[in-house]
């Protein structure tokens, strides 16, 4: 009888691609949107969520090899992640069109106050939570969707959940530079979003130091490698920490101190979501698969 030899052998994942790093792209700044606009109260932050939201989800079925029968995957939450998540988009997409349907219509102009945890009708607070955790759900769902991933060390690890999170709600606090919000009306407003930008990117920062340094298998330390010294180190260095968070960060200090203009905070939207998009290209680029050679 033939013996055979087996050899362990590791390769760079290329099943994931374009269309997840997209989708992954748009449900995570549209979620961090939705969730910020709705404690802020603008209902126009929360429609460009739910559609960003709306726009990746449809990202994700158009990657799945049969997306005509797409369908059958909302039948296996108890076996897939990728499941999971397309019950969570769903599920937050219709709590969000209720919750906003709910504040247009809303007779008594809380509908210009769409914050569910100030005023209104019990209901209609229960909704907006509820939209609220269903964002922070869909925010953070990819960690757990590659971390489902055993061959891939690297994305096992605790800290892709929550740079996931981190990175949404940067990427969210970065549309809003962009879009015309009426938060005049809130004077904590301003107070409340700059101190949020710093506090998450501040905690994105140490949670990427913590991946990086505290790496502990040998596959970890190969996807490592390729972020610090290998063909992403430009990416990950210059793209990922300087113009996507030191510099935004910078941006934002100089306008809260005066010494910058208000047009500022548009360059540092712009940088958070490029921030946003590479730390999903590259952690999808640095994922090593360990298998039979």
């Amino acid at each position: 009888m033939a013996v055979r030899e087996f050899i362990i052998g590791t390769r760079q994942q290329q099943d994931w691609k374009w269309l997840v790093i997209g989708a992954l792209f748009f449900t995570g700044i549209g979620a961090g949107l939705f969730l910020t606009t709705l404690i802020l109260g603008s209902i126009l932050g929360m429609v460009v969520g739910v559609i960003l939201v709306l726009g990746g989800g449809l990202l994700l079925l158009l990657d799945l090899s049969r997306p005509l029968v797409a369908w059958r995957i909302f039948a296996r939450p108890q076996q897939s992640w990728v499941s999971r998540g397309i019950i969570g988009i769903s599920s937050f997409a219709v709590l969000g069109i209720v919750h906003i349907i709910s504040l247009v219509m809303q007779p008594s102009g809380w509908a210009s106050s769409g914050a569910p945890w100030m005023a209104g009708p019990a209901w209609m607070m229960a909704v907006g939570i509820l939209a609220g955790i269903a964002a922070l759900f869909v925010a953070s769902y990819p960690g757990f969707l590659l971390g489902g991933m055993r061959p891939i060390s690297v994305w096992n690890s605790a800290y892709i959940p929550a740079l996931f999170l981190t990175s949404a709600l940067l990427g969210g606090l970065g549309i809003i530079n962009l879009l015309p919000l009426n938060l005049e009306r809130l004077p904590w407003a301003l107070t409340f979003l700059q101190s949020t930008g710093l506090v998450v990117a501040i905690f994105e920062l140490l949670l990427l130091l913590g991946l990086i340094l505290l790496a502990q298998t040998e596959t970890t330390e190969e996807s490592v490698h390729l972020l610090t010294h290998g063909p992403l180190r430009f990416h990950f260095f210059i793209g990922l920490l300087g113009l996507g968070l030191i510099v935004p960060l910078v941006l934002q200090g100089l306008v809260s101190v005066g010494a910058g203009v208000a047009s500022l905070l548009l360059i540092e939207g712009v940088l958070h979501l490029f921030g946003v998009f590479l730390l999903r290209y590259i952690i999808f680029r640095a994922g090593i698969y360990v298998s039979p050679a």
